[in-house]
């Protein structure tokens, strides 16, 4: 008797399993048979072959030779904005003066905290600050606009003084507000003295001048007063009118610039910035040199070698 009982519990433990088999496969949940797989190899096989991530892609055997270039500059660097990398280094991290390079972060405190149509009477502080060259008249009444276009294009150290006191003026302290920039762009290795840049205990490094470059490309107004080759800028009454010429020999030599920076002091001998677009690609070049016998000749060493290593499609 007692043996049949067992028997009997068997069978009944066996039906129960039987039947929690046949509800979980029928559950949608645990249909894997019928389920739709997690990632379908074949479609992903079918999707079109997307392009490297990012350009520019490094040719080892281009057609001017693949060595880099020789450069007479303390520092220089190579950088391109859209993969975000540096395609050449020499001393990147080197804290150097850059003279008036210091001009485009005085050009971005100026956009950032002053009206462009502000008319400023230039005083006698500002004048001759280089004990060189004068490039305002005393009582002269000129923009805030045309004050930097003489900065940037003709590098005018007076037009860099003018626009910093202008600003003291509003109760702003310009070069507080350098430092200030610099610090929320990173630029840890970087301290500003004076707008133009004629204080060389000042300095920079090429890494640090490459993210003050990008933050300024925000600005297009720079970069298109960086293009112009000569223009004529009058004070607001007509009377007083300036001949401006750049200092970027390179404009024109060099093809599709988007804009450039010279700096030059005997502490800080050549500096140079460039930016030069890749056409078509929604890309740049940005060069850096510090600290060059020879700023104009090593730029071009740079963006012809850049150009020649590495391609775009």
């Amino acid at each position: 008797m007692q043996s049949k009982l067992y028997i009997l519990a068997f069978m009944l433990a066996g039906l129960v399993v039987v039947s929690v088999f046949f509800v979980m496969d029928s559950s949608p949940k645990n249909n894997l048979a019928n389920a739709e797989p997690a990632f379908n190899s074949t479609e992903a096989y079918l999707l079109p072959i997307s392009e490297p991530s990012y350009f520019p892609i490094y040719n080892p055997n281009p057609p001017a030779g693949g060595e880099k270039p020789v450069l007479d500059a303390k520092s220089g660097l190579i950088y391109d904005t859209r993969s975000g990398r540096i395609l050449f280094d020499k001393n990147s991290r080197a804290k150097l003066p850059i003279a008036s390079l210091t001009k485009i972060m005085s050009a971005v405190i100026v956009i950032e905290n002053l009206n462009p149509k502000d008319v400023v009477t230039v005083p006698k502080e500002t004048l001759k600050v280089d004990t060189e060259k004068q490039s305002l008249y005393l009582g002269e009444e000129i923009t805030v606009e045309n004050l930097l276009k003489l900065m940037l294009i003709e590098s005018s150290n007076d037009a860099a003084y003018t626009l910093a006191y202008y600003t003291s003026v509003k109760g702003i302290n310009f070069v507080d507000k350098m430092n200030e920039k610099a610090r929320l762009l990173n630029m840890n290795d970087s301290n500003f003295l004076d707008s133009a840049g004629l204080n060389d205990d000042a300095y920079s490094t090429s890494e640090d001048l490459i993210k003050l470059v990008k933050y300024s490309l925000k600005y297009d107004v720079i970069w298109q007063i960086l293009t112009e080759k000569s223009v004529i800028i009058k004070s607001t009454d007509g009377k007083i009118e300036h001949n401006v010429e750049s200092t970027d020999q390179l404009l024109g030599v060099i093809p599709d610039i988007f804009g450039g920076k010279t700096g030059n002091t005997d502490g800080a001998l050549g500096c140079m910035i460039l930016v030069v677009d890749i056409p078509d690609k929604n890309d740049k070049l940005i060069s850096i040199v510090l600290g060059s016998q020879d700023r104009f000749g090593d730029t071009k060493k740079l963006i012809d070698w850049a150009k020649s290593a590495y391609r775009w499609e």
